[in-house]
């Protein structure tokens, strides 16, 4: 039902978008613009699949950070610079999902570790938009580029040992990383009358990406074989939904 309704979106964006190019507006009238960029907070929505991944306190959503460049192609070079429906630019983020914590017994003495864990997206993108910025200027990407899952695992201290200056440090840490492609949908808001000026930013996208593996929750035990903390892996696939609000430019 969440993919049938993006989908829906996304036709409406793109009808709006071909309105919008279709007024043919003077380009020359207007500065040329060369970059344009996006930082915004996000939510990250692991679709049915990826869930069995997350298994959080926080209806299995995440909350993060993320930074949109771009470029105008047709700015390159030093002659013929003009405004144009295409962008082209690169995507970072990184989204939180949470954490556990494990009550582990080594040699007869209980600790407690807090195992949290995210994903750090990484994208290049392409982006079709109206040439030039309007009051509500909306745009649709195809993105491509890699989803990679990050987990450590930490001593988890309480306030009186964090007050007395006691650091926790990393005890054990586990990555894996997977393919990642999608589309966005968005919409700058206002700031038009003013070139490089700052606007509102939202912004949608659906990400379908390969299996990432992560570490199971609530699984991690002393192993007394190795000395050393082990967990069980598992395998999902990082399929998920973003929503972005922040601000442009």
């Amino acid at each position: 039902m969440k993919v049938n309704l993006f989908w829906t979106y996304i036709i409406l964006f793109v009808c709006q978008i071909s309105t919008v190019c279709g007024q043919d507006p003077d380009t020359n009238t207007k500065k040329v613009e060369s970059f344009n960029g996006l930082f915004a907070l996000q939510v990250g929505i692991p679709t049915g699949d990826m869930q069995e991944a997350i298994k959080n306190n926080m209806g299995n959503a995440g909350i993060g950070a993320g930074l949109i460049l771009l470029s105008n192609p047709a700015t390159w070079g030093t002659k013929n610079k003009r405004n144009s429906p295409l962008r082209v630019g690169i995507e970072a983020g990184y989204t939180y999902y949470g954490r556990f914590i494990s009550e582990v017994n080594i040699n007869g003495y209980d600790g407690d570790y807090k195992t949290s864990y995210g994903i750090f997206q990484l994208n290049a993108l392409v982006q079709v938009r109206p040439p030039v910025s309007e009051k509500i200027t909306p745009f649709i990407e195809l993105l491509a580029g890699g989803n990679f899952y990050i987990s450590t695992i930490k001593e988890n201290l309480d306030l009186i040992e964090t007050s007395l200056g006691i650091e926790n440090f990393d005890i054990e840490s586990y990555s894996s990383a997977s393919f990642n492609k999608g589309l966005a949908v968005g919409c700058y808001v206002g700031g038009h009358q003013k070139a490089d000026a700052v606007r509102l930013a939202l912004r949608a996208s659906y990400n379908r990406g390969g299996n990432i593996n992560y570490v199971v929750r609530n699984s991690v035990v002393y192993d007394p074989s190795g000395n050393r903390l082990g967990y069980e892996v598992g395998e999902a696939p990082a399929n998920y939904f973003m929503v972005q609000v922040g601000i442009g430019w």
